[in-house]
């Protein structure tokens, strides 16, 4: 996985430096990789990973080495199949540069030998061209993860909705916005803007006209509307206390995509706490900074419930999905829900015992 700054690693022995911000995305990868694993590999036997721009498998991260998201990954596989020998994980580690993989190839000799139900497939191609002729020849693949984490644009829209239409299929998208909104008022960038959106129709979009936030928050509609997916979270990630320039904007997104609430979900729980302040999808490289008042509260979360349920019996996995939107993880509910039973709400529990809020224990707003 490429580093923000650099296109390319540097061709020298020494590790390349990873800044905090871009470190945010291995840390969310690691937490939520093993319960997706768990998860999908309950109902399906095979499960595969891809990761399209793979990069050397480790950086340096204030003096020490860390492990970049191909380790991170395979490690996850391990771990998931060691005690799984029912199951199968097939990975793809997709880069363009030949000292990447070589570097890569070292950094994931240490783990070996890999279980016999993992197979790691180093592809040295452009992810640009090869993933479309990858997804022809694996059409019958399990559930899969896609990450798409380059310098730059990524990969074409179109061939991310071809990736989509997989069935039980994610996609994490690192979205440099940065880069692309530089590139929006320059000429020269038009070619490489059309194959991204897969057409010129963004020209005349109303992101075009606008600037500073009001663009950014347009241009980030603009681009869920293209993308064939229910569910998209994003995670802000500001530019770094490492930068000369940037301050407090946002240097680029991470985007959770998928067509499974239970996908979104999972990811919530696994973004938020990652936030700078608690409450907010929104990372700085620094643990201060945010406003509070971007922080949402119980009573916010409360005031939603009462208003959207009055009379309605749902389960408690139920009214989570139903507001999948919210900016509230599973422990919000749980506390407001409990200063609210026996009061407004009527809890009937199923899932859960004595005071637990769980699962399919059913929630009737009086």
């Amino acid at each position: 996985m490429p580093t923000d700054d650099s296109p390319m690693m540097p061709d020298r022995e020494e590790r390349q430096h990873l800044k905090r911000v871009s470190r945010i995305k291995h840390i969310i990868l690691q937490k939520y990789l093993p319960p997706w694993a768990v998860i999908l590999g309950s109902r399906y036997r095979q499960l595969a990973y891809f990761d399209c721009f793979a990069g050397p498998g480790e950086y340096e991260l204030e003096g020490k080495p860390v492990e970049g998201s191909p380790v991170i990954a395979v490690k996850s596989a391990i771990d998931f199949l060691r005690t799984r020998s029912g199951q199968s994980l097939v990975m793809y580690l997709v880069e363009d540069n030949p000292k990447q993989i070589e570097r890569l190839e070292a950094n994931l000799r240490q783990l070996q030998p890999y279980p016999r139900n993992l197979k790691v497939n180093f592809l040295g191609a452009d992810s640009r061209s090869y993933i479309p002729n990858l997804l022809e020849s694996l059409r019958t693949l399990g559930p899969s993860f896609f990450l798409i984490d380059p310098y730059g644009h990524p990969l074409p829209l179109p061939v991310i909705n071809r990736i989509l239409q997989r069935d039980r299929t994610e996609v994490f998208i690192n979205l440099m916005w940065f880069r692309i909104n530089m590139d929006l008022g320059n000429p020269l960038a038009e070619k490489r803007l059309n194959e991204f959106f897969g057409d010129e129709s963004w020209r005349s979009e109303r992101f075009m006209r606008l600037h500073g936030a009001e663009r950014e928050k347009a241009f980030l509609k603009y681009v869920a509307a293209r993308l064939a997916c229910k569910f998209l979270l994003p995670f802000k990630i500001r530019y770094d206390v490492e930068d000369s320039q940037g301050g407090n904007r946002t240097k680029y997104y991470l985007l959770h995509v998928s067509n499974h609430i239970k996908a979104v979900l999972l990811m919530k729980e696994v973004m938020w706490p990652l936030g700078d302040e608690e409450g907010t999808f929104d990372y700085s490289g620094e643990f201060q900074g945010v406003l509070i008042s971007q922080t949402p509260t119980g009573q916010e979360l409360r005031d939603i419930m009462l208003r959207d349920f009055r009379g309605k019996d749902l389960s408690f996995d139920e009214l989570r999905e139903f507001t999948w939107n919210l900016p509230f993880v599973a422990k919000h509910y749980r506390d407001v829900l409990r200063l609210l039973e026996g009061k407004e709400v009527t809890i009937t529990r199923i899932s859960s015992k004595r005071t637990g809020i769980r699962g399919n224990d059913r929630i009737l707003f009086n």
